[in-house]
């Protein structure tokens, strides 16, 4: 049985994870931050820089990031 806040919170982060689409740039668990370039069900393909693409399980995205915050750091 899951305590009032942590059911809150679960039902943020699954909205986040069902709102995720191309374009958006994520930090994810591990502290990679990339572009989400492809999309499907379960995984997630980021463009870490112009030439690398990592395959990343759509769980481990942490947060969404504000447009451009890749390219000011």
């Amino acid at each position: 049985m899951l305590i009032r806040p942590q059911m809150t919170q679960a039902k943020k982060v699954k909205a986040m994870l069902a709102a995720l689409k191309v374009g958006d740039e994520v930090s994810t668990s591990g502290g990679i931050l990339g572009k989400i370039i492809k999309l499907n069900d379960q995984f997630a393909i980021l463009e870490v820089n112009a030439n690398s693409q990592i395959k990343i399980q759509k769980q481990t995205v942490q947060a969404v990031l504000a447009k451009g915050t890749i390219k000011s750091i």
